[in-house]
C-alpha cells in the first residue's frame, strides 16, 4: 500500500498547474466519484479536473501522476477500511476556522463528485447511506466565520466531524452495488 501524498504537495501541484481546486476538494471529489461509480471514476476525474490543461507540460503531467496515485490509494483504502481511511485536510494545528472551511470544500468536492458518477445508483442505496449522503450535504451550510479559531471544544467537534465524515464514505461505498471488480 502507498500512502496519500501530503496535503501541502497536493496544495503546490493543483497551484502549478492553475486549477482552481484545492486538496482537501480534489480528494473529496475523488471519493465521490468512486463512491458513485467506480467504473467511470478516472475517465470522469481526467474529465473533470483536467479539461481545460496542457496534457504535455511536465506540472500537468506531474499532477495527474500524482492524483491517479490518489485514486488508487482511495480506492485501496476504502475497498479494506481496517488501512484507515482518511480525509485529506490541513493539519490539526491550523487555525480552527481554516479546518472548518476545508472541511465545507471537501463535503462539496465530494457531493460534486458522487453527483457526476452515480446517476441512478443513488436510487439504488440503502435508507441509511441516503441519510448519510443528506448529512453530508447538511455540513456544506456550515457556517465557518462562527468557528472561533481558538475554541479548543469546537476543534473537538470538527474532529468528531471528520471521523462522521469518514465512516459516512465508508458507508457510502459499501453500500452501493458490488460491480468494482
Amino acid at each position: 500500500m502507498n500512502q496519500l501524498p501530503e496535503y501541502d504537495e497536493i496544495k503546490e501541484q493543483l497551484s502549478g498547474t492553475g486549477m482552481e481546486i484545492g486538496p482537501a476538494e480534489v480528494h473529496a471529489l475523488i471519493c465521490g466519484l468512486i463512491c458513485g461509480d467506480f467504473e467511470t471514476s478516472l475517465q470522469l476525474m481526467q474529465k473533470e479536473l483536467f479539461r481545460d490543461s496542457d496534457a504535455h507540460e511536465p506540472q500537468v503531467q506531474e499532477c495527474k501522476s500524482t492524483l491517479l496515485q490518489m485514486h488508487a490509494e482511495i480506492r485501496e483504502q476504502l475497498e479494506d477500511p481496517v488501512m484507515g481511511f482518511r480525509l485529506m485536510l490541513p493539519d490539526d494545528d491550523v487555525r480552527s476556522d481554516e479546518r472548518a472551511q476545508q472541511l465545507v470544500n471537501w463535503c462539496q468536492g465530494y457531493l460534486f463528485g458522487f453527483g457526476i458518477s452515480a446517476r441512478d445508483n443513488e436510487l439504488k442505496m440503502s435508507d441509511v447511506a441516503q441519510e448519510t449522503l443528506a448529512d453530508i450535504s447538511e455540513f456544506t451550510r456550515l457556517d465557518v466565520e462562527a468557528v472561533d479559531a481558538d475554541d479548543e471544544e469546537q476543534r473537538q467537534q470538527m474532529n468528531e466531524l471528520e471521523e462522521y465524515l469518514r465512516v459516512a464514505v465508508m458507508t457510502i461505498y459499501e453500500d452501493l452495488p458490488d460491480d468494482r471488480d
